[in-house]
């Protein structure tokens, strides 16, 4: 029944409609070869690099933990970072209550929703987790006197309601414009201050704090929570992240939510999600910004809970092949190998939002409050885009490249687990549901990215 699921799951992403990409560039009709091309190809290297690990890989070699840390971040480069830090949340709050109300002219959501929200953790994943140096509230607290919490919690539930809330701000709300950031900065501030008080560590309450140490931990360096720094090859410290709870729900909802944010902006989805649940509040009463609102909620945890219930069946059918554990041990156990999936689905969707938007940061930075200053000789730059002025199809081969990596390091993480938890070919057998999935993902993402 479930492995039926995922057939029909997978036969969806050909029936449908193929989405525009709200945030890419190009389009299916730039496609050197017909779309269908593509995904075949990637499910086929997909199939092929599980055959290959079946193969090649017949015991479990990330299972051990790292070795000790080489030695602590450079303290002045901390110090650094912790200052961009809190002069960004600085210029965030102020430009946002004095400066420029358009957001092409004011820094606020370009920082926010650029630099703090992809830039930081797209570079957590290549050179390691950078935010606990970057934290403002951090430094605030400790100016404060405020002594919050150390080390890993067993929970990350309050952190996972701060990111998909954050999403929700991102993707559903109307508010943000750079004054509404700037109250979400201050409301933001003020919760995480509170929690420090309460004794809460980051770890547990700051959604952000959680999303970039998931995302550092693919990359080759590793910090440990005494600030020591282990050279231990990419995605090696994944497999060590602790098993909290609400680690699935946090994990689930970073490829929910960008899958969502790349569905909304179809056509397919404006005529048969938007129009008919819109008409539906309509018919109660209800406003236009009501029925948006409700809308876009409804549909973004709908879409984060379909992917649940996909992960969470594949891996009942993994226990059951595997001939041991549950659905709810064997989602746990296998929640670290969803994580470089989640960043190829961010990278590949946000990469030319970053590259293009990206610019803001020169130009209203160089006048934050609207005072007809220059200090960067940006004020006026235009965005530029020289890079995709001849094709753009190069884009879209990055796109496809991140996203079958991303999926070939999940089947490389689960294989490894399962060689650790299944014995003998069970490990093997344990997989197909895994590998069923990640076919259907990678089908899923590069069918949103095609009309980006």
């Amino acid at each position: 029944m479930k492995a039926g699921c995922f057939a029909i799951a997978f036969l969806l992403t050909w029936i449908l409609p193929a989405p525009v990409l709200a945030h890419g560039l190009g389009g299916r009709q730039d496609l050197p070869v017909p779309l269908e091309f593509f995904v075949v190809g990637a499910g086929a290297v997909l199939v092929l690099s599980f055959v290959a690990l079946a193969v090649l890989w017949p015991r479990p070699r990330m299972q051990e933990s790292p070795a000790a840390g080489a030695g602590p971040a450079n303290r002045w480069v901390s110090r650094l970072l912790g200052w961009l830090g809190m002069v960004g949340l600085a210029i965030v709050i102020v430009a946002g209550m004095v400066g420029e109300p358009t957001s092409g002219r004011n820094p606020g959501p370009v920082l926010v929703f650029v630099v703090f929200w992809l830039v930081v953790p797209f570079v957590s994943a290549v050179v390691g987790d950078i935010y606990p140096q970057l934290d403002p509230w951090k430094r605030l607290r400790g100016l404060l006197g405020v002594e919050s919490g150390s080390g890993l919690t067993q929970t990350v539930w309050p952190a996972t309601i701060v990111f998909v809330a954050f999403t929700w701000l991102e993707l559903v709300s109307p508010w943000q414009d750079p004054f509404h950031l700037a109250i979400a900065a201050l409301v933001y501030t003020a919760y995480l201050i509170v929690m420090g008080m309460a004794g809460r560590s980051p770890s547990e309450v700051d959604g952000f704090a959680v999303y970039n140490r998931l995302l550092g931990a693919m990359a080759p360096w590793w910090r440990r929570d005494d600030g020591t720094v282990t050279r231990v090859g990419w995605l090696r410290a994944l497999p060590h992240l602790p098993e909290q709870a609400g680690l699935v729900t946090f994990v689930v909802a970073m490829i929910g939510t960008v899958t969502h944010d790349g569905a909304s902006g179809t056509d397919w989805w404006a005529a048969n999600i938007e129009l008919r649940f819109n008409r539906s509040l309509f018919d109660l009463g209800l406003s236009p910004l009501a029925s948006s609102l409700i809308t876009g909620t409804v549909t973004l945890l709908a879409t984060v809970g379909v992917i649940w219930l996909a992960y969470l069946g594949a891996s009942a059918l993994a226990a059951r092949l595997g001939g041991s554990g549950t659905a709810r041990m064997v989602a746990v156990r296998f929640a670290h190998t969803l994580v470089p999936i989640a960043f190829a689905y961010a990278f590949a969707h946000y990469f030319t939002l970053v590259l293009f938007e990206g610019q803001l940061v020169f130009s209203t930075l160089s006048d934050p409050f609207g005072l007809g200053w220059n200090l960067l000789g940006a004020a006026d730059r235009p965005i530029s885009y020289a890079l995709i002025q001849t094709s753009a199809s190069w884009v879209w081969y990055v796109q496809v490249a991140v996203i079958v990596l991303g999926h070939i390091a999940g089947v490389v993480l689960a294989h490894d687990r399962a060689l650790a938890d299944f014995k003998g070919m069970a490990a093997v057998r344990s997989q197909y549901a895994m590998l069923l999935l990640m076919v259907v993902l990678t089908g899923l993402g590069l069918v949103i990215l095609s009309a980006g």
